[in-house]
């Protein structure tokens, strides 16, 4: 079997903090050839605040330093000291509604400080690194055809034009035409609807401290049954961002993802919380800038790829807001995915198993596949978990701050301490075993 002879063409289709890491990452390689096509006019990123836990900020380092170096300049970082294990605040829940009102049910903290970030200024200091002739615009991607297992393959765009790539990486978000391809009729296919809708609001640092007394700079839950409300500065402390969280509302239309805001209605769903979320609620603004987004969640698939079509990001395992954990997940694949492709589709790897491209191809997505699917689906899971509990919506357990207290002890440890060095020696190491095994059975069929 030949080795690998010629330059790999990569289709990066969205441009969103998986697609771009991603990007960053590959650049580095001079056996790949990278390029990034945006449905948009622009780079862009809708929402507004984000936390990137520490095992996001440990995968920003691994691709590129000067990705978690753009991050330090623009997030905001929680002004508490270390207690005395020397570990920082990150996220708070604490009771918004009787029984346990204001009482608080667990504290998350780490070693690496707390921090939020507004999403667009993370994507700002991405945009930075990417070089430029690699990003192309107004290319929403329709269809992928794959003619056979050695030809490229072709993306076929709304505007009518075409890209040839020897691979695709689907991080068009859960919208994912990527997935469908990937998946077909398979049921999980398509997002579905969790019920839940957060409302999201910036406002004035002055106008929200003036309405709540001074505010931290950490994440704090206020919860209560099928609702919860969030709060942090952002950019600078020039900004106070809200999410106001409702549970259990009625079926919207697949193409519904934003709602605009009854702040009416929002304030009488709030009307038996506490005198803090209520003032937290009345802080949402009445003159259209407030977005409601209904919450989408992606069901488990049974693959991330097919053939040299991959998925990663919300394309993959889009989750529910209630562990902070989703964009953070989608940095960790682009770790995983370019240290894949950039150590094993180098013409220079010495290697007693002369692959074709095709093959190192389909055997570095089938590794990615392994380590990172069932890492990112449990995420999307305990995500999904945690908003019932701190809903009131988990069969069987109360509302009572003790009982919440044991069950979400913990939650955020597993995510936040994976050793994101051993993940990627975990997927070369498949790579290399699938490798053997994949060359053991051709000399077999050969012999």
């Amino acid at each position: 079997m030949p080795s690998p002879s010629r330059s790999v063409n990569v289709a990066i289709i969205g441009s969103g903090f998986a697609g771009l890491s991603l990007l960053i990452g590959l650049q580095k390689y001079p056996h790949i050839n990278a390029h990034v096509y945006e449905a948009g006019t622009k780079f862009s990123e809708l929402g507004a605040g984000a936390v990137l836990g520490p095992n996001s900020q440990r995968a920003m380092k691994l691709i590129d330093p000067r990705i978690h170096e753009g991050f330090e300049r623009r997030a905001a970082f929680d002004p508490e000291n270390a207690d005395a294990n020397g570990l920082y605040p990150w996220v708070s829940v604490t009771k918004g509604q009787e029984p346990d009102l204001d009482e608080k049910v667990v504290e998350y903290k780490h070693e690496i400080k707390g921090s939020t970030i507004h999403r667009a200024h993370f994507l700002d200091e991405l945009v930075k690194l990417v070089e430029p002739h690699r990003a192309h615009f107004g290319k929403r991607l329709v269809e992928i055809h794959e003619k056979g297992d050695e030809d490229p393959i072709t993306l076929h765009f709304k505007d009518g034009t075409t890209a040839m790539a020897d691979i695709v990486v689907g991080a068009d978000g859960i919208h994912s035409v990527t997935r469908k391809h990937i998946l077909g009729d398979h049921p999980a296919a398509s997002a579905f609807f969790t019920g839940a809708i957060i409302n999201r609001a910036t406002v004035p640092m002055e106008q929200a401290e003036a309405k709540l007394g001074d505010v931290k700079s950490k994440f704090g839950i206020r919860c209560g049954k099928d609702g919860l409300v969030f709060g942090f500065p952002m950019s600078e402390r020039s900004l106070y961002y809200l999410g106001i969280t409702t549970f259990n509302n009625a079926p919207v239309p697949r193409d519904a993802w934003v709602l605009p805001v009854d702040t009416a209605r929002l304030k009488k769903t709030f009307a038996n919380y506490g005198d803090y979320v209520r003032k937290q609620v009345e802080l949402v603004p009445d003159d259209g800038t407030a977005m409601g987004w209904s919450i989408w969640e992606m069901p488990p698939a049974p693959t991330y790829y097919k053939g040299r079509v991959v998925v990663m990001g919300d394309a993959a395992h889009a989750s529910t807001p209630f562990q902070g954990a989703g964009a953070g997940q989608a940095i960790e694949d682009a770790l995983v995915l370019e240290q894949l492709l950039g150590k094993y589709l180098n013409n220079a790897q010495e290697t007693i198993y002369r692959f074709s491209q095709v093959q190192t191809i389909v055997l570095a997505l089938q590794s990615y596949d392994t380590v990172r699917r069932f890492r990112s689906q449990k995420v999307v899971t305990t995500s999904a978990e945690t908003g019932r509990l701190i809903s009131g919506n988990e069969p069987g357990v109360s509302m009572e701050a003790p009982e919440l207290r044991m069950l979400l002890k913990g939650r955020e440890d597993w995510i936040w301490d994976c050793d994101q060095q051993q993940q990627v020696k975990d997927a070369l190491q498949i790579f290399e075993e699938a490798q053997i095994a994949a060359a053991r059975r051709a000399a077999y069929d050969t012999a």
